[in-house]
């Protein structure tokens, strides 16, 4: 497939500047998912049945083996998988957007043709992954000694741990949110293309931690369902930010 010369040219600048958003754009980005998902009911529920399935899976798999070694394994199974589906995800709506039929075989091939970007950017997620456990791992040295430890202790230990886990998960939110769709629209390499969504985070922060607590919601609907919400609500995420990724990533560089 020919679709190469479809892609738009790498951008002149390491970060690619960024619109400014309205309060009511993520809410916009969920009905064009969902216009998405209707015009690719198809291929979508086949994805959203993977996802249903695999949570099943994992779920049982946690039960029966609850060992550290374990879930670190499928932690790091899910940040490999993560991004290698999304790509797939991702390029839907811009078959739909090119006038074309969307088809499960070009999805796959999206997922292969972006395959370099895709490891790059699970090398950087776990080393991020790697350092928040440290992290974690010295802040746990911190806890109050004794049986019966003082609440302003308790209350000083957890404000610490949570700080510092919301700066961790603002990281990794602030690098992924727009970064894979920008991989597989422009010839950018996953390094800037990281740096990019961060800085489209961080101009419009407010907006994106809206969003971030849109899509917290919902997947919780979809775990909260038995794992039957996420046939829609997956593909309806991963639809959404491609519409995300177009509203705020600007074509051209100013100037």
């Amino acid at each position: 497939m020919d679709d190469v010369n479809n892609e738009k040219q790498p951008g002149k600048t390491l970060v690619a500047p960024s619109r400014r958003l309205e309060w009511s754009a993520p809410f916009h980005w969920l009905r064009q998912g969902w216009g998405d998902y209707r015009r690719a009911r198809r291929i979508s529920i086949c994805y959203g049945l993977f996802f249903a399935v695999g949570g099943v899976i994992l779920s049982l798999l946690v039960a029966l083996y609850t060992s550290t070694i374990f879930l670190f394994s499928m932690g790091v199974l899910f940040v490999i998988l993560g991004p290698l589906l999304a790509f797939g995800l991702y390029d839907i709506p811009r078959q739909l957007e090119q006038g074309e039929t969307p088809t499960l075989r070009h999805s796959m091939w999206q997922i292969r043709h972006s395959a370099p970007n895709q490891w790059i950017f699970v090398v950087v997620m776990l080393v991020i992954a790697l350092i928040w456990m440290r992290a974690a791992t010295i802040i746990h040295v911190f806890y109050p000694q004794g049986a019966e430890p003082a609440l302003e202790e308790l209350v000083t230990f957890f404000a610490v741990g949570c700080s510092v886990g919301a700066l961790f998960l603002g990281l990794v939110f602030g690098i992924s949110a727009f970064s894979l769709p920008m991989m597989v629209d422009r010839r950018v390499d996953a390094i800037s293309a990281s740096l990019s969504s961060l800085n489209a985070v961080l101009n419009n922060t407010g907006v994106c931690i809206l969003w971030g607590g849109l899509i917290f919601l919902l997947v919780l609907f979809g775990f909260a369902t038995g794992f039957l919400g996420l046939i829609l609500v997956l593909p309806l995420i991963g639809y959404a930010t491609w519409h995300a990724y177009e509203d705020v990533m600007q074509s051209e560089p100013d100037g």
